[in-house]
């Protein structure tokens, strides 16, 4: 029997629309309800120090904010015991500080208060698309802070916090007076706030203990950038990375190589701490490697192997990969193994 092939046509569209409206549907998070109760810490609590903060506005700023104020006071600053005498004595010292002071003046004209709507609605969206996936899972608050050059991101009970002064662009020359690494603050812009802060969340909403093999920490690693690009489709993809451009391009250009270096030095089933920082923690190069190698080309890697195992394996959604922490199963079906 021959098949007609306008008919063959109509219903090939069909199914592709099909597909597609499959795929809206997917994304599709109008029903989806979070509250980030976004607030400016670093704005409320720099109103108060214009003269010495008193006991009873520390009370208030911490019925304001009960969750990141004893945080922010005991584990990000280390000034003491939240509600001691001692802490208040540190933090007025904190905000009378004149570089400090200078400091949120400069995040401020950089970030003026209702300026980072575009990115609060990004990461709104991001929540919202994750709880879709992950009904079970929760989602945090989100606030911003001042950590005097210390934390891009704070992660608490049910908190996300940003600290914007690591947010002032590349350029700003506090930087490398504070001693950053330059392959640090070289991202220390705009352009890498929502992912970091997204990526931030679902690592804690993941991260399991006890050691893994390199392998093992490459497809973890993997697996959490695979679901930060589902939660944020638009993220341009040298951003997911935390990349130049050229780093991303050096990556692609030389995916064999790196992946056969991995095979022929035996390094998959290392648990050798100082190897598997080598390979996935922030480092200006690779030692090893060619010329201008970036940092963290393991967890590059891992992302490869987790996309070619949900690409070669469609029967598997992202929940059960999430839930899968047999990584030479994942490797094996993946099919992953660039030409020399």
């Amino acid at each position: 029997m021959r098949l007609n092939l306008t008919h063959f046509l109509l219903i090939s569209l069909l199914l592709l629309l099909s597909s597609c409206d499959n795929e809206q549907q997917q994304i599709d998070t109008s029903s989806i309800e979070i509250d980030l109760n976004f607030k400016r810490f670093e704005v409320e609590l720099f109103a108060l120090a214009e003269d010495t903060i008193t006991a009873k506005e520390l009370d208030g700023l911490q019925d304001k904010f009960p969750k990141l104020y004893p945080l922010y006071v005991e584990a990000v600053m280390g000034f003491g015991t939240a509600g001691s005498e001692e802490a208040q004595n540190i933090l007025n010292r904190f905000t009378a500080d004149v570089d400090i002071k200078e400091l949120f003046q400069v995040v401020l004209k950089e970030y003026p208060v209702e300026s980072l709507k575009g990115e609060i609605n990004q990461i709104e969206e991001g929540f919202k698309r994750f709880k879709y996936l992950f009904p079970n899972k929760s989602t945090p608050e989100l606030k911003t802070l001042v950590t005097a050059l210390t934390y891009n991101t704070v992660v608490g009970d049910s908190l996300l916090a940003i600290g914007l002064d690591m947010y002032l662009g590349g350029d700003f020359p506090i930087y490398p007076q504070a001693n950053i690494p330059k392959y640090k603050f070289e991202r220390f812009s705009r352009d890498y706030l929502v992912s970091d802060a997204v990526k931030a969340w679902i690592i804690t909403e993941f991260e399991s203990e006890g050691g893994r093999t390199l392998l093992e920490e490459m497809i973890f690693q993997g697996k959490i950038l695979y679901l930060v690009e589902k939660c944020l489709p638009s993220l341009e993809q040298h951003i997911l990375f935390s990349y130049f451009p050229q780093e991303l391009n050096w990556c692609e250009e030389n995916e064999a190589e790196i992946w056969f270096h991995f095979i022929d030095m035996e390094l998959l089933y290392t648990v050798e701490n100082h190897l598997i920082q080598k390979y996935l923690g922030d480092a200006p190069f690779i030692a090893g490697f060619p010329e201008g190698s970036p940092g963290r080309v393991g967890q590059w890697v891992g992302y490869q192997i987790v996309d070619a195992y949900m690409e070669n394996n469609s029967e598997v959604d992202i929940f059960q990969l999430m839930s899968n922490e047999d990584a030479n199963l994942i490797l094996q079906k993946s099919r992953y193994k660039p030409k020399r």
